[in-house]
């Protein structure tokens, strides 16, 4: 299905997008004061970055969405609330930072042309109560949602998921899974897009972690609002998020000073 009446925004969306802004002024001096105290991210705290290649999936219903995400991907993973590995009373999150082509090895410093994809074990704002009741937190190979909408053209207004390719069995610590599920080429996940308001999902793109990388996680943001692939947010949660990420990002910064 093409773009259409199903995939236009409502027409109250710029109200609700007004309504978010202000909800995200108002949340953004409590999360710089807590990132302050914290002296890391208010949430997903702890994270461990990989490198890998985003392939797109030729043919079916959306099949013009996968082209523009062909090429690397950055990925972060990390669990919202602990610093610790604790499975249990967790969200797991992925960020995710896709750059077009084969050039050099994606760093910390974004490029012009980057799209920043985030996702949680959450499947909507009405779930997040029970979210960590919910989540499966011994591993990092499971369902992701992006939480709120992105306006897509010529589709229209999407939601996104991440879901499993596969799964290693393996021991240890979730974090050790991953990585050795990575050696073992067998971490990745299906980039899935469904209509806002309807409930079939399409598979848009591959995911696949090649190796682990070392960065500097401070210096590392992720932008929602970061469209290269012009995926862009829309709706009340994601105008949340444009001052408490603004916000938790400066005090980020202000803690890398010497001091």
């Amino acid at each position: 299905m093409r773009a259409g009446a199903l995939g236009r925004a409502p027409s109250h969306t710029p109200l609700r997008q007004a309504i978010g802004e202000a909800i995200g002024h108002w949340l953004a001096p409590a999360v710089a004061a807590i990132t302050r105290v914290r002296e890391s991210r208010m949430f997903h705290p702890v994270g461990y970055t990989f490198a890998g290649r985003i392939e797109p999936i030729i043919g079916g219903s959306f099949d013009l969405l996968g082209p523009r995400l062909d090429g690397q991907v950055l990925v972060r993973v990390s669990g919202a609330l602990s610093k610790t590995e604790r499975e249990f009373l967790e969200v797991l999150g992925v960020g995710m930072r896709i750059r077009s082509g084969r050039g050099e090895a994606l760093t910390e410093q974004p490029e012009p042309g980057d799209q920043d994809l985030l996702f949680a074990t959450v499947r909507s704002p009405l779930t997040l109560p029970i979210a960590p009741l919910v989540t499966n937190a011994s591993t990092f190979l499971t369902s992701y949602w992006s939480v709120a909408p992105f306006d897509a053209p010529p589709v229209g207004r999407i939601q996104l998921r991440l879901t499993p390719i596969g799964s290693a069995e393996i021991g240890g610590t979730r974090i050790n899974r991953l990585r050795e599920a990575v050696r073992r080429e067998q971490a990745g996940w299906w980039l899935e897009a469904k209509q806002t308001m309807t409930m079939k999902w399409h598979p848009v793109a591959q995911v696949y972690l090649e190796r682990e990388v070392a960065l500097d996680q401070n210096a590392l943001a992720f932008d929602p609002f970061r469209t290269g692939a012009n995926f862009t947010p829309t709706g009340l949660v994601h105008a949340m998020r444009k001052a408490v990420y603004a916000a938790g990002q400066q005090a980020r910064q202000l803690l890398a000073l010497p001091r």
